[in-house]
């Protein structure tokens, strides 16, 4: 079973603002909205840039390198429907003052790189046809 592990205090998250947390030795973004912390994988699935720096529209964050956005609840990416362009998530608990985030069970399974829209980073360029033209 999943165990929570403390990573911080309320007072280290800024509103409106992404923070950069380790749980396990890997970078997680937590984000306060609205006095709520919501929590995601710090590495954009797409290329690794730091979500943390992304920003936040209408409960998503968008990376600030090439604007692939993600839903902070359940991660997925809303550029194409690639299952590979899902971030993960963490569950977050606050006791008192101090944050915790949920330990993942096991990693997720992808391979994005196995993917030719992987390198691709404008949305007008993503392959949208019929793979036989």
């Amino acid at each position: 079973m999943a165990d929570f592990v403390k990573v911080g205090k309320l007072d280290d998250f800024r509103e409106g603002r992404g923070s950069v947390v380790r749980l396990d030795g890997k970078k997680v973004a937590v984000f306060k909205i609205g006095g709520r912390l919501r929590a995601i994988q710090d590495a954009c699935p797409h290329m690794g840039a730091s979500l943390a720096d992304g920003r936040l529209e209408n409960g998503r964050v968008v990376c600030h390198w090439h604007d692939w956005s993600f839903d902070l609840v359940s991660g997925q990416g809303s550029l194409t429907s690639k299952s590979w362009l899902c971030a993960r998530i963490y569950e977050v608990k606050v006791e008192g003052r101090d944050v915790y985030l949920r330990r993942p069970d096991e990693p997720p399974a992808r391979r994005p790189e196995d993917d030719e829209e992987w390198t691709a980073w404008d949305p007008k360029f993503l392959k949208t046809s019929d793979p036989d033209d």
